[in-house]
């Protein structure tokens, strides 16, 4: 308690000498008789105006504080909302399946025939499977490995969704780009369907790295320390 005593006499005693100087000095008294010969309207303005100043210069101090406060935490806002959202892309990205690379187009052609011959259809419901280039837009060429278009007749509703689906099921790069539908000529019961399949151009996962094997030199330098061991 008395350090704390100490301490206000003395910023009290330098307060004092201060102002002691300041009453000295030559601009001090010009500005105490400019301030006499004033009217009293006007020492009240300069008054007022004075404490204005004063009040204005001790705010200013907190008043930047706050204002830097304010920009810091706009700006940790704005970093923490960048972090959240490459941890989200970050998530998703690890969340994607990794798509096999899709068979030959041969295998494609076998497999879906083998789908054909184990749904019962007569041989007049179809017309055959045919493997075309890639035009369409849908999906650029360079993407693709092939198309396959596949063409039946006479199919019923429950035909051409079954069929449809065991085709998109092949291989998860094995894609149903489209499916032509019309109602067949000689029964408008049944209908005639063109499925086409796109094989995506999947690149092949990277192999791992082989191990590299010892060197001459650490074996020889083993060998010789199990010599020593045995010895």
């Amino acid at each position: 308690m008395s350090s704390f005593d100490d301490l206000k006499e003395k910023l009290v005693s330098d307060a004092r000498v201060t102002w002691e100087r300041i009453q000295e000095s030559g601009a001090y008294n010009q500005l105490r008789d400019r301030y006499e010969n004033m009217t009293p309207a006007m020492q009240k303005l300069t008054l007022v105006g004075g404490v204005a100043l004063v009040s204005l210069i001790i705010l200013s101090v907190p008043y930047g504080k706050y204002t830097q406060s304010t920009e810091y935490v706009g700006e940790f806002e704005s970093k923490r909302m960048t972090i959240r959202e490459l941890l989200k892309v970050s998530r998703e990205s690890s969340d994607v399946p990794q798509i096999p690379q899709a068979p030959s187009m041969d295998m494609i052609r076998n497999n879906i025939d083998n789908q054909i011959k184990a749904a019962n259809l007569l041989p007049e419901q179809i017309k055959g499977t045919e493997v075309q280039e890639n035009n369409s837009n849908l999906v650029p060429k360079n993407l693709t490995e092939g198309l396959l278009q596949v063409s039946l007749a006479k199919l019923n509703i429950r035909q051409v969704l079954d069929l449809g689906y065991q085709f998109q099921s092949i291989n998860p790069s094995v894609k149903m780009k489209d499916m032509v539908m019309t109602a067949n000529r000689e029964d408008n019961r049944y209908f005639d369907v063109v499925y086409k399949l796109v094989a995506l151009a999947v690149p092949a996962a990277p192999a791992p790295e082989a191990p590299e094997p010892p060197s001459r030199g650490n074996r020889f330098k083993r060998n010789n320390n199990n010599d020593s061991g045995d010895e």
